[in-house]
């Protein structure tokens, strides 16, 4: 019984909780104070992956929640071009053909604002808020899987350290009798059959005892892993907490009814299944907007250059008159002609000739779209649905676990009165057994068989005990309530 671990009973109170790492700073133990369960549930808190990555979630659905509400507004969209147009082509500014390379610059600004879409927007927001929210519950409910490793873990410790402590007691007690009984035997009071059946005794208590420190080591070893402690901060892991035997046992009096009533007032991981469902809800809806006509305004405003865009500067100058022709009587008649000086128009200039704004509203009815709008919505019921059997799993679930919990510390707490008794009557035995061994009325096997009774009642007393605080500890995470030791 000395190597056992005892986690049977516990094993199925936390079959519901999966197990995640975790992280606890630890300090020396030699003359130094070590970390309490408050201590180390803050610090797992704020190291563990996966709540960090849960809370990285949240702040993700929160930032969709604020565009969500950003989308009411108008967008506004602005754009510019600069190039060069080579060969013949006609200029958009001036109209005319250039075969030569002209240059050209473009200016757009652009805004659309949506008047109505079948209250789409309307739902995603109240969407994007209900998702937010249940990322927020998940937060908690990775926070509440930590809380709940921790505290197994180091319950764990603390069981290890209990039955370290006792079968130390029972070795030294046995230590004595061994230097009592060699007396005897030198003295030629005794047989030395009689030692050495106490020699033996003695080896293997000895033998438990490193077992268990050698179960110590491990369970610390893991925590160490689980904080990525350097392999030399390994040695100094210790633990502050009062002796397991120290916590006190007192008989459940919580019904289930009332304590699911407040596990599922409190339990964030249900909470986070309630939002979902009423944000699938909304996701219905927002699937049914797709087969609404939608009523959209927009506007523009536009501008450009071109180098093609000529302008006279100065007095223009007469040149020789051009004949074009002549009269009845035979006269030569001339036109006159006159030569400019021109240069490209400036570019401001340009960008105020070049302005043009437009104003518009698009409305656009869905008639047929391949079904698409039809398998949108089935597919968003059918996600609904699947987010109550979700809510209606957790709550089952949550059933389960306060009924495996409850049903677990009260089983715990009569197999612990058992075991008290138990312990009692072979303290009372070993006590009995060893004044009759002293008095040579009984020999070292029935002192012996007493040793070996009680060290299994005390281990099935702190097995009880153990069992006892981690599933009133699990009812506490549940309803929320603080964790202490």
């Amino acid at each position: 019984h000395g190597g056992t671990r005892p986690m049977r009973a516990t094993d199925l109170v936390m079959r519901c909780i999966p197990f995640f790492p975790f992280v606890l700073l630890v300090v020396s133990a030699h003359g130094q104070s070590g970390w309490t369960l408050e201590q180390c549930v803050q610090r797992a808190e704020e190291r563990n992956l996966s709540l960090r990555g849960a809370i990285l979630n949240a702040d993700l659905a929160d930032k969709a929640r604020d565009q969500s509400l950003w989308n009411y507004l108008p967008d506004l969209n602005g754009a510019a071009t600069h190039g060069y147009n080579y060969g013949r082509v006609i200029d958009r500014f001036t109209n005319t053909f250039a075969t030569d390379q002209v240059r050209t610059n473009n200016f757009y600004l652009s805004s659309d604002l949506m008047l109505f879409n079948g209250l789409r927007k309307h739902n995603e927001r109240r969407q994007a808020g209900l998702s937010a929210d249940a990322a927020m519950q998940g937060t908690e409910a990775a926070r509440n899987i930590v809380r709940t490793q921790v505290v197994q873990q180091f319950l764990e410790v603390l069981s290890i350290e209990e039955r370290v402590r006792a079968t130390e007691a029972q070795l030294a007690s046995t230590r004595q009798q061994v230097d009592r009984m060699q007396a005897l035997v030198d003295a030629g009071r005794s047989a030395r059959a009689e030692v050495m059946t106490l020699i033996s005794q003695q080896a293997q208590q000895d033998y438990t005892l490193v077992d268990l420190r050698n179960q110590r080591e491990r369970a610390l070893l893991r925590l160490a892993q689980s904080l990525q402690l350097a392999p030399e901060e390994v040695p100094t892991f210790a633990l502050s907490a009062p002796a397991l035997g120290a916590l006190g046992v007192v008989e459940p009096a919580s019904d289930v009814e009332s304590v699911l009533t407040n596990v599922l007032a409190q339990d964030p991981a249900y909470k986070q299944s309630e939002l979902v469902a009423l944000s699938a809800e909304r996701g219905v809806a927002i699937a049914r907007s797709g087969s609404v006509p939608s009523l959209m305004f927009n506007a523009s405003a536009g501008t450009g250059y071109s180098g093609r865009n000529l302008e006279t500067v100065g007095e223009p100058v007469e040149l020789d008159p051009t004949p074009i022709g002549y009269t009845l009587n035979g006269d030569i008649v001339y036109t006159p002609s006159f030569d400019y000086d021109t240069q490209v128009r400036p570019f401001g200039k340009q960008l105020d000739d070049n302005l043009n704004e437009s104003l518009g509203f698009t409305l656009n009815v869905p008639i047929f779209n391949n079904m698409r709008n039809r398998l949108a919505v089935d597919q968003a019921r059918v996600q609904h649905e699947q987010a109550k059997l979700d809510v209606a799993a957790m709550k089952d679930t949550r059933r389960r676990d306060v009924q495996d919990a409850i049903l677990t510390q009260r089983g715990a707490f009569n197999q612990y009165r058992a075991a008290q008794r138990a312990v009692d009557a072979a303290e009372e035995n070993l006590r009995y057994a060893e004044a009759r061994f002293e008095q040579g009325a009984a020999n070292s096997l029935e002192l012996n068989t007493a040793k070996n009774d009680l060290q299994r009642v005390m281990a099935d007393r702190i097995t009880a005990k153990y069992t006892y605080v981690m599933a009133a500890k699990l009812l506490d995470i549940l309803q929320g309530l603080p964790l202490t030791l």
